[in-house]
């Protein structure tokens, strides 16, 4: 989800690259790339910052990496910090979604978390509310940490997502989290373009939704029974789903083919409330 809000961001003010920081001690090369019969070292993800004109008092300077690492993150972040501090930047701002059971139809809520109460409540103050409670995974999430440890304030706006649709891109929520940061800063952005892809995402859902109830209607009128060994399989599966979200959709075709969603639905929510 950051990935896309940060793209939409980058198109929509002409972003510019200003500066690059290493990744050296945060990845490791898994792979090699073979030139004439030579093989030589993969290349490192690159860490590249791009300066965009907010069109008032304030530059956006924004940061993707190409991916995530697998360990070392935190170290990543205060890398990263550091060269954004070296460009000017005094707040930071990053984006994650929570799965939940918003209706495709309706408006995403956007919550945050941040780093230090007096932030907090200019950020409430302007209509968006706290996360209660909850966690959030990866650098979204570890970059706050390393802003407070640098005493830099800094906020993540947390974007609702059907559970349905976890694995999708998702404009609908994409456009909801730009909203709430062009109200923060106070910045311009036309936004209208987005709508038709989220007319389009939206009927999908809907259909994948309809889908979905068809089958939950049926577990509702028939007393659906299973196996010792189809049990010992969804367990292997939670377990898993667990461990990677990405093996929920394995999970949640499993427990749709059984005619088991609704028995297992909390269970299977469960696994997604933390942000991402």
């Amino acid at each position: 989800m950051a990935s896309q809000v940060i793209q939409k961001l980058d198109q929509g003010f002409g972003a510019e690259t200003v500066a690059f920081s290493s990744a050296v001690n945060a990845f490791e090369i898994e792979e090699i790339a073979i030139r004439n019969g030579v093989v030589f070292p993969g290349q490192i993800p690159k860490l590249t910052f791009r300066n965009a004109k907010l069109g008032n008092s304030h530059d956006l300077l924004l940061f993707q990496p190409e991916r995530q690492p697998e360990t070392g993150g935190l170290d990543l972040c205060r890398s990263v910090l550091r060269t954004a501090v070296s460009q000017g930047v005094t707040r930071v701002i990053s984006f994650a979604a929570q799965p939940s059971t918003v209706d495709p139809r309706e408006t995403p809520g956007v919550s945050y978390c941040c780093t230090d109460p007096i932030f907090g409540n200019e950020v409430s103050g302007r209509g968006v509310p706290p996360i209660l409670e909850g966690k959030i995974k990866g650098m979204n999430g570890l970059m706050l940490l390393a802003a407070q440890e640098q005493g830099l304030p800094a906020v993540c706006l947390v974007g609702e997502v059907p559970s349905q649709g976890l694995q999708m891109l998702n404009p609908k929520t994409t456009k909801a989290l730009l909203r709430v940061f062009l109200h923060l800063t106070g910045a311009q952005l036309d936004l209208s373009y987005m709508d038709k892809n989220i007319q389009v995402h939206e009927e999908y859902m809907l259909e994948l939704m309809s889908t979905m109830s068809g089958t939950i209607i049926k577990s509702e009128f028939h007393e659906v029974e299973y196996s010792k060994a189809e049990n010992a399989k969804l367990e292997q599966l939670f377990q898993e789903a667990a461990i990677d979200r990405n093996s929920a959709m394995f999970l949640k075709s499993e427990l749709d083919r059984l005619g088991l969603y609704l028995q297992f639905e909390d269970r299977f929510l469960d696994l997604f409330r933390d942000c991402s």
